[in-house]
């Protein structure tokens, strides 16, 4: 009766959490209509620096469109600077670069049929009502109970988050990451792995980083989905080889990929980078001793190589629910780039609705080296960082509340596990008898 009463009162401790952070998510669903809004205004009086990302995309779109014969102009860094100017675009203190796989310029080389603002306008479109369906599915794979309100909350965390916002704003593409990876979890979790190798396999070629989800499914055995998304890729970059020829994804993954990451790295840290990397280097020259780019380099590549090590002991060992491996594949890929800008935190808001859903799926129990109090407490200063505009190191901050959340996860108490192990057994002698 005594661990009813404590498991009744821990549940009513993690509802009124959630009750606290949907409050907070509709205050700010009436402060993100006002920003939105404002942004409305200043488009319609400055067309070329509306959605100023999609600019360099709608480049390598028309690239691809008008000059098939010489693919190499997709990442003529002096033809962009052109093609920018001609739109009417301010360069003044950006960094010229398109670092997008030729796969990706390819696929969506359509866009550029179409004058830039009507290609901006429906790229845009397009990605948020993406990211509405991924969020909505996230939600469902993540929170299994029969609380709407709970699916509701997920939802909003996602959405209202300013990442979201932000990538939207800037016509990026981290919205179709997000949606993609989502999908792909969610199909995995309905049993229809093909599809979600297809949509894993296309996330791959468009970004390259998701290439460590991959790996981590790999581990878990799920074939279906590893093959399934292999064969998508290699479909894609042979598809990709018979338009624009081979030396041209070649080139990307040899030289160019390289140059583009030394020309991001060199934009600063914090905010613009929330690494690991970006936060040595902002902390070092603020304590008045910069570290030199050897050391910065060195630093993130022993970093990364750490936690991918990690990762695969803790899923090929210590797994125990695929959702929380879908979290730490997510965040694992996230925190071992060099390069953290703050609207890759979009895809950081799968792992935080895949922790806090499956908390409130089961408030009574357990789950984490962390109570259910402060393990939903921790998750709500990580989505609560995520609702204002990036400062200093409130990414950085997110991003690690919730990489400790996830390994939290696969170290629970042993209390649990004996539980757990019970019910196996138990569901052992079932079938035997």
């Amino acid at each position: 009766m005594l661990n009813a009463r404590v498991g009744a009162r821990t549940g009513d401790n993690v509802r009124i959490i959630a009750a606290f952070l949907m409050l907070v998510a509709i205050g700010f669903l009436a402060i993100r209509m006002v920003i939105i809004y404002h942004y409305f205004l200043s488009y319609r009086a400055n067309h070329a620096q509306a959605f100023s990302d999609f600019n360099f995309y709608y480049y390598a779109f028309d690239a691809v469109l008008r000059s098939a014969h010489d693919p190499s102009l997709i990442y003529n860094t002096d033809r962009l600077l052109e093609f920018l100017k001609n739109l009417g675009v301010n360069t003044e203190g950006d960094i010229l670069v398109y670092c997008y796989p030729p796969h990706f310029a390819l696929i969506f080389s359509p866009f550029a049929m179409l004058p830039p603002f009507a290609a901006k306008l429906v790229w845009t479109s397009i990605s948020v009502v993406l990211c509405i369906i991924g969020a909505i599915m996230a939600a469902k794979m993540s929170y299994r109970g029969a609380d709407r309100r709970v699916t509701a909350l997920l939802i909003a965390i996602t959405l209202l988050s300013f990442p979201v916002l932000h990538d939207a704003y800037l016509g990026q593409s981290n919205q179709l990451l997000f949606f993609l990876l989502a999908a792909s979890f969610f199909f995995i979790e309905r049993d229809n792995r093909w599809s979600a190798g297809v949509l894993l396999g296309v996330a791959v070629v468009f970004k390259v980083t998701p290439l460590a989800i991959v790996g981590l499914l790999l581990l878990r055995r799920e074939w279906r989905t590893v093959i399934s998304a292999g064969l998508c890729a290699i479909a894609l970059t042979l598809f990709t080889a018979s338009k624009l020829g081979f030396g041209i994804i070649w080139s990307y993954f040899t030289v160019d990929m390289s140059r583009f990451q030394a020309q991001i790295q060199s934009a600063g840290g914090l905010p613009g980078n929330s690494s690991v990397r970006g936060a040595l280097q902002t902390i070092s020259t603020s304590l008045g001793m910069p570290a030199s780019e050897a050391t910065l380099h060195a630093t993130a590549t022993i970093f990364g190589a750490a936690i991918c090590v990690f990762a695969c002991y803790l899923v090929f060992r210590r797994s125990r629910d695929r959702r929380t491996d879908y979290a730490l594949a997510c965040m694992t890929m996230l925190l071992a780039s060099p390069v953290l800008e703050p609207i890759h935190m979009v895809v950081a808001l799968l792992p935080l609705v895949v922790l806090i859903g499956t908390a409130l799926e089961r408030p009574d129990m357990q789950q984490s080296a962390f109570s259910p109090r402060a393990e939903l407490l921790l998750g709500a200063v990580a989505v609560l960082l995520l609702f204002f505009l990036e400062r200093s190191a409130t990414y950085t901050v997110s991003a690690f509340i919730t990489y400790a959340l996830c390994v939290a996860r696969y170290f629970p108490p042993a209390a649990v596990l004996a539980r757990e192990r019970r019910d196996g057994l138990a569901r052992l002698d079932s079938q035997s008898i």
